[in-house]
């Protein structure tokens, strides 16, 4: 078996052009074809396509996982315009019509695996387009091999046996061939099984002259195989694979008669199988009768006899494997002891210079990469590095993950690969990061991520790997590892939220949750618009179902909190939270629950940005929602943030003016002084846990000249904000034209007062207070930054006179 060569350990480089503008026709086909009538897609008349795009356009379709289908395949049906030379499909909804118009192509290399549709017809069509054919593999497609071969009488015997039967030839038998390929090298079918005809397989491998490569893992006949004698059709076999065929017990007179085999394996994955009689002399026989051998593989089986078995060792030789005992002097290549009965792997003289096994972990990474193809048994490998892992003894970390990550990605339906894979990367990611290995570098982590996430998209209700998947993706760095897939990310995190609500997945959808507010927190732009709708719909249905339950817990919580996040300075986001009841929702929450003060915060928070958006405000605009929000400024609860954002909805929506404020209870005049005693209430040097991207919406309330209680509120916060902050709000305040405007209403207040146009007000006066305080805090803080810019200068200076 060849050696597995694909690694997810790539240069963090970008991808290629040819990449990339393959994928970007896969997503814009129209770019390149046109569709049919019939939905099928046709290649544009002006165009050809070289080998290298037709290929790569089939290499982009599977590694984003699309469907291959029929319409698809009819793009390469123009023989003339577009190029194959090999093939590699897997998963694909593909039918007989569809493969027609790739195999026209005379491949020379094909690999079908899992195509469900395709029948006995492909075959048929392979064989019309085989003359270059040196490549063909059939992996849990066999159905479009025959089962069967008629015969006058199903007991009857093959050819080997009793050449004088009758029998009545199907059409296999009658043409002398089932594949017809001439110049075939490589052959594998895996999991054949055939319910009738002995003589199917000498009808097989005789039309195959030129095989060298067979593997038919899994292989079973309903009336026996005869011993293997069908393989004495292929003498020029240099690699034979029979893993898991259960005649090979039987067959040690065709397996001697093999003279030419460097590589052969019979290994077995069913203990039964493995069960052989005479096991040293058996080993023993293969030895001695295969003289190019230097590959073998006993996995899974009794052939590593212990000397016991033969009453002591008697020859003085070293080797601990009494079969093996004439390679001593000439060792395998390779050995495989996987799994073999009374731990073979564990002895410490083998003749061979590379081995798989269970007893150590250079073993077990040897059983990773070469069964890369047998999902059960790496199941065990898996198991086995777990067990390796929780005893802190994984020395090899990056071919750990390697494995890991490729048997996640080749087996993706495969619930238990899944689920040890998903343990482990939790386990050792952790140690990636810690040890800043340069190779753990953004398009590894793209693509471990990307696996994991086909893993949890394909596993969704698998309680178990959606716990595993949270924290394994906890183990990156959030949010900046997580956004360059951030939409599949959000995708599942909803999923994980809506749908693993009950009390046993209580943490997976907490996990979940805060994973997603974690998120969109750290987003903006295109990206936050992009899944908003999808976010506040979610978030909402798990909020009415918490209100179902009276239950008020972190999920709820957090719930709020990422409406918060995605509503801030995206209006879209916040019309969607009042076209789904959004405050409907909120009123019943704070009924509900009157003392859960971090609901109340978060709530007040998403309802604020809510208030920024001009055409939200006129729906807030009720007599219900108003007087909520003048009873709020009052609380005193939870420090001033829940009484801050009551203050600020207010002030939003009286800045449109008195012919806006369209409900006469409250009154505006009313709501208005009881948001200046709010204001009047907080402690300008209270710290804030709060995160302003930009100032924009505050400072827009600075040009209210009309509502000077609109400017208060405004003020007040860029006061406090530029007081406990500097770094982040004092630049930032000059820069979005904050304190410009703040400098116009001290000087229209001052001027007012001087010319005695206006009569003195306690909110003017509470106003000057605090544009001359948040002035001065920019001013001081722009004074430090000028002193240090000056002493950084000079040091230079000095450093370069020096």
């Amino acid at each position: 078996m060849a050696q597995q060569k694909k690694t997810i350990w790539v240069e963090n480089s970008p991808l290629s052009l040819l990449k990339l503008t393959t994928k970007y026709c896969i997503k814009h086909k129209e770019v390149f074809t046109e569709k049919l009538p019939c939905g099928s897609l046709k290649l544009l008349d002006s165009l050809y396509l070289p080998l290298e795009i037709c290929e790569s356009l089939f290499e982009i379709c599977q590694e984003e996982h699309l469907d291959i289908d029929d319409n698809f395949t009819n793009i390469f049906a123009d023989f003339q315009n577009s190029k194959l030379r090999q093939l590699t499909i897997c998963n694909s909804s593909v039918t007989d019509n569809g493969m027609r118009c790739l195999l026209g192509h005379n491949l020379k290399k094909i690999s079908i695996t899992n195509c469900v549709k395709l029948t006995t017809q492909t075959l048929e069509f392979i064989n019309e387009c085989s003359d270059n054919l040196l490549s063909l593999s059939i992996d849990n497609t066999f159905q479009i091999f025959p089962d069967y071969l008629s015969t006058a009488n199903p007991d009857s015997e093959d050819e080997f046996e009793d050449d004088d039967q009758e029998v009545i030839e199907n059409i296999y038998e009658k043409r002398h061939y089932i594949l017809k390929a001439p110049r075939l090298k490589n052959l594998c079918i895996k999991d054949l099984y055939i319910v009738q005809g002995r003589n199917y397989f000498n009808v097989l491998c005789k039309a195959l002259p030129n095989l060298s490569h067979l593997d038919l893992s899994g292989l079973m006949h309903s009336q026996g195989l005869q011993n293997l004698k069908f393989l004495l059709n292929c003498p020029n076999l240099v690699s034979l694979i029979l893993h898991n065929v259960k005649e090979v017990k039987a067959a040690l007179n065709t397996l001697c008669q093999m003279k030419k085999v460097e590589h052969l394996d019979i290994s077995q994955f069913d203990e039964l199988y493995g069960d052989f009689d005479q096991p040293s002399e058996f080993l023993e026989e293969i030895i001695d009768n295969l003289p190019a051998l230097k590959s073998l593989d006993i996995s899974g089986t009794n052939l590593a006899a212990d000397y016991s078995n033969i009453g002591g060792r008697c020859d003085g030789k070293q080797c601990d494997i009494p079969g093996l005992s004439r390679r001593i002097e000439n060792p395998l290549d390779f050995l495989g002891l996987y799994k073999t009965h009374h731990e073979a792997s564990r002895r410490q003289h083998i003749p061979a210079l590379v081995i798989s096994g269970n007893s150590s972990e250079e073993q077990i990474l040897v059983a990773g990469r070469r069964y890369h193809d047998r999902p059960m048994i790496l199941e065990n490998v898996l198991d086995d590095l777990m067990v390796m892992i929780r005893q802190e003894t994984c020395k090899n970390l990056e071919e750990v993950v390697d494995i890991t990550v490729l048997s996640m990605e080749r087996y993706c339906k495969e619930k238990k690969v899944q689920r040890y894979a998903s343990a482990i990367l939790y386990y050792l990611l952790p140690l990636l990061t810690q040890n800043k290995f340069m190779v753990f570098n953004v398009s590894v982590k793209q693509k471990m991520m990307g696996v994991l996430l086909d893993t949890m998209v394909e596993h969704k209700e698998d309680t178990i790997l959606m716990r595993n998947g949270c924290m394994v993706l906890w183990q990156f760095q959030v949010p900046q590892d997580l956004l360059c897939l951030y939409e599949r990310v959000v995708d599942i995190l909803l999923y994980i939220g809506e749908h693993h609500s009950g009390e046993d997945d209580s943490y997976i959808q907490r996990a979940a949750v805060y994973l997603l507010n974690g998120l969109v927190c750290h987003v903006d732009g295109e990206q936050k618009k992009a899944m908003g709708i999808k976010i506040i719909d979610t978030m909402l249905r798990i909020v009415r179902n918490k209100l179902d339950w009276k239950l008020c817990d972190d999920v709820m919580e957090t719930a709020w909190s990422a409406m918060w996040n995605v509503t801030d300075e995206t209006p879209a986001n916040s019309e969607r939270f009042l076209d789904q009841h959004g405050m409907e929702l909120f009123l019943q929450c704070k009924e509900t629950f009157p003392n859960r003060l971090d609901l109340l915060r978060n709530m007040m928070g998403l309802l604020g940005n809510v208030a920024e958006v001009k055409e939200c405000r006129k729906r807030l605009m009720t007599s219900a929602f108003v007087e909520e929000f003048s009873l709020i400024l009052d609380s005193q609860t939870d420090g001033i943030e829940v009484s801050y954002n009551a203050a600020g909805v207010l002030s939003h929506m009286a800045s449109d003016g008195p012919e806006a404020w369209t409900i006469t209870c409250p009154a505006r005049d009313h709501v208005l002084e009881r948001l200046v005693r709010a204001v009047n209430r907080w402690d300008i040097n209270t710290k804030r846990n709060i995160n302003y991207r930009s100032l924009c919406p505050i400072i827009g309330l600075l040009s209210v000249t009309e509502t000077r209680e609109c400017q208060l509120w405004a003020t007040w916060a860029i006061a406090n904000l530029t007081k406990f902050d500097e770094p982040k709000y004092c630049p930032l305040v000059e820069q979005e034209g904050g304190l410009k405007y703040i400098k116009e209403i001290i000087e229209e207040i001052i001027s007012e007062g001087l010319a005695n146009t206006c009569k003195p007000s306690d909110v003017k006066e509470k106003l000057l207070g605090l544009g001359q305080r948040a002035v001065n805090n920019i001013e001081m803080w722009k004074k430090r930054q000028d002193q240090l810019s000056d002493e950084e200068n000079l040091i230079l200076l000095l450093e370069g006179q020096n």
